[in-house]
């Protein structure tokens, strides 16, 4: 037994000073009260499923307890973890921010949440196909515009249902064209206005216009729309 005691005796005296200073320097730790902004992430989202949050993606936390737990809390990037677990279709819920939600280390408490609640609406996920529109901001002066052609014609839009169905069409970032007759060819990027939606592809188009000097006899194309 006196043995056993002795073996790696330097070890274990360094190892007990090393637990009691880390003791003492959590129990002797003032208590602070401090704000941590944490991100809102969603567990088991269904995965034919849409989030549409009311709120900031980001939520403000008072947390109460030791300045060396806080601090310690700080660094390990804290979040606020919703489950989805019990959506399985279209439907809104509201979560009511708890410490349940924040995972918080023993110590701490969470004194409140800003926002202090969450309201999730969720959506079945659609892709529909929109046509792409040639968005012209400058032409020349002395010439117009006879027709424009976009390839692709159409983008495949994609996000929640009722967002995805009021899109009539997408457009090209803005185009100026030059001063000179005859068909020009411009590579651009089609732009999406609602920022809940995205486009399934990158988004490269290539726009060939057809330029005129103005008093030229019209062509087929004098609507200056898509040929």
């Amino acid at each position: 037994m006196k043995g056993w005691l002795l073996d790696n005796l330097g070890w274990k005296i360094f190892s007990l000073v090393t637990a009691t200073v880390l003791w003492l320097t959590f129990v002797n730790s003032p208590d602070l009260v401090t704000s941590i902004t944490a991100p809102v992430e969603y567990l088991n989202v269904p995965a034919d499923m849409e989030l549409i949050p009311d709120t900031l993606e980001r939520i403000r936390l008072e947390v109460r307890g030791p300045a060396a737990r806080i601090h310690q809390f700080e660094r390990s990037s804290p979040a606020v973890v919703l489950d989805l677990r019990e959506i399985k279709g279209p439907s809104e819920r509201t979560f009511n921010i708890t410490a349940e939600h924040v995972r918080l280390p023993p110590g701490l408490t969470l004194v409140r949440a800003i926002p202090s609640r969450v309201h999730l609406r969720v959506e079945r996920r659609l892709r529909r196909l929109v046509p792409v529109r040639a968005h012209i901001v400058a032409v020349p002066a002395g010439f117009r515009v006879e027709s424009w052609r976009v390839e692709p014609a159409e983008l495949a839009v994609v996000g929640p249902e009722s967002r995805v169905r009021r899109v009539e069409f997408v457009e090209t970032d803005p185009l100026e064209c030059t001063a000179v007759a005859g068909e020009q060819t411009l590579r651009t990027y089609a732009f999406l206005r609602d920022p809940e939606l995205r486009l399934e592809s990158s988004g490269a188009l290539t726009v060939r216009i057809r330029v005129a000097p103005q008093g030229e006899p019209a062509g087929l194309g004098e609507s200056a729309g898509r040929e």
